[in-house]
């Protein structure tokens, strides 16, 4: 049975993706990184939630953050404009860090998310390793800022393939996503898996 969505032959999209030099670019600025920003809005913002904690439970000494508190979101938003609502954060959480070992990664799906640019913008002139992951090149980003672009004309596409990319660079970095089998092995004789 054929599926009635389109992901835009994603496997295709994907493999052309990380045959880049921007590719190339964030796979080495995560694995040199000690701390990792991730941040996007919508379905982007729930996959920088999940990539964060799946990075950071998958590669030693990394530590990966998504902006995951609503209440400051809202609350920023509310107080300063929900343009600058990744600035708010970031300022919070990335700027007591030596900017060398920050990096930034806002992903959009146009590529012209005010908010993520202004973040990107604001670690930029910090001096922290910025990049942005988009569905289409964006029109506003400095040139200063690496930017990996999908080319893709749905959001569920960006979203899908960043997910993808994302476990690809576990394993660029030299280390391994576990197969379900493997992990009830590893934990059968945990006292938390007995019942």
């Amino acid at each position: 049975m054929k599926m009635d969505i389109d992901f835009e032959n994603i496997e295709s999209k994907l493999r052309d993706a990380i045959n880049t030099k921007e590719y190339e670019s964030l796979v080495k600025k995560i694995r040199n990184a000690k701390k990792v920003f991730l941040f996007g809005n919508g379905g982007l913002h729930y996959v920088s939630s999940h990539m964060a904690t799946d990075l950071s439970r998958l590669i030693p000494g990394k530590s990966v953050y998504s902006f995951d508190s609503v209440g400051f979101i809202t609350s920023n938003a509310n107080d300063h404009g929900y343009e600058e609502v990744f600035v708010r954060w970031l300022e919070a959480m990335a700027v007591i860090e030596p900017p060398t070992d920050c990096l930034i990664v806002g992903m959009s799906c146009s590529g012209n998310s005010v908010n993520v640019i202004n973040a990107l913008h604001w670690a930029d002139e910090r001096g922290m390793d910025t990049f942005m992951v988009s569905g289409s090149k964006s029109n506003n980003l400095w040139e200063s800022i690496d930017e990996l672009v999908f080319e893709c004309l749905y959001f569920h596409t960006v979203e899908v393939m960043s997910m993808m990319m994302f476990y690809d660079i576990i394993h660029k970095t030299g280390n391994k996503c576990p197969t379900i089998s493997s992990e009830k092995c590893r934990l059968e004789d945990s006292p938390l898996r007995k019942l």
